[in-house]
């Protein structure tokens, strides 16, 4: 259609056709194709702004339809009082693994939000004992391995260690170690952050080793213990709970 509107109809000029009637021609000719380029252009720049506004479109339905599925996650989230000791409020996840069809939603926006944040994973470490419950499915999807570290005395083989602070006395955890190799790409996954004391000597550990951590991410954030802002490395959390 472009082409037959850009193509000027033939019109038989004969050599002794005045040079004023061929000048004419010529003018004609050539306003026609700068209004059909000019059309050209205004249905292209309105096809262009369509296009736009659709896009922001989908992105905020998408955003919205997001908050709404990160929503349905909290709402299944468990509160139990007083749990492992009076004046602690527990959050419990468990009561989401009884949903099969909400589970694998959690799973699918902790993947979505990786994906939008990196281009490669190597490797998904879970730390004992819930970590272990989300780490390999986020890691099946992302086919990436997946390494579990654990208390002391647990893990086969050799392993690295590393000493951390509890509130009262100290802890270890320890990786099996050849499990993450130098320059690997990897996200430290549990279900929770509370005082971020695990979390953090997980990246003590997995630094030492020679891992590239990408991020720290958990299901929930317990906000008023300030985890987060213990950790040298990028943090994600699904959901937040104030006031615990």
């Amino acid at each position: 259609m472009f082409t037959a509107l850009l193509c000027p109809q033939s019109v038989n000029l004969s050599p002794h056709t005045p040079a004023s009637a061929v000048a004419h021609h010529q003018h004609v000719s050539m306003q026609r194709m700068v209004h059909v380029v000019s059309g050209c252009r205004l249905l292209f720049t309105c096809q262009r702004s369509s296009l736009l506004r659709c896009t922001a479109a989908s992105r905020l339905h998408n955003m919205a339809n997001r908050e709404q599925r990160i929503k349905a996650v909290r709402e299944k989230i468990g509160a139990v009082p007083d749990f492992p000791k009076p004046g602690i409020l527990f959050r419990d996840i468990f009561p989401l693994f009884k949903d099969a069809v909400l589970l694998n939603d959690l799973i699918l926006l902790l993947v979505e939000h990786i994906k939008e944040k990196h281009d490669k994973v190597d490797v998904i470490v879970g730390l004992e004992a819930r970590g272990f419950l989300f780490g390999p499915m986020i890691a099946q999807h992302l086919n990436a391995a997946f390494v579990p570290i654990r208390k002391k005395g647990k893990l086969p083989g050799e392993c690295v260690k590393v000493e951390y602070s509890l509130e009262y006395g100290t802890d270890v955890f320890e990786a099996q170690k050849t499990a993450v190799q130098p320059g690997e790409k990897v996200i430290i996954v549990d279900d929770l952050i509370a005082t971020g004391g695990t979390m953090d000597a997980a990246c003590q550990l997995i630094s030492g080793m020679g891992g590239d951590i990408l991020e720290c991410l958990v299901v929930i954030d317990l906000v008023d213990l300030k985890g987060a802002a213990r950790l040298k490395k990028p943090f994600f959390a699904l959901v937040q709970f104030e006031g615990e």
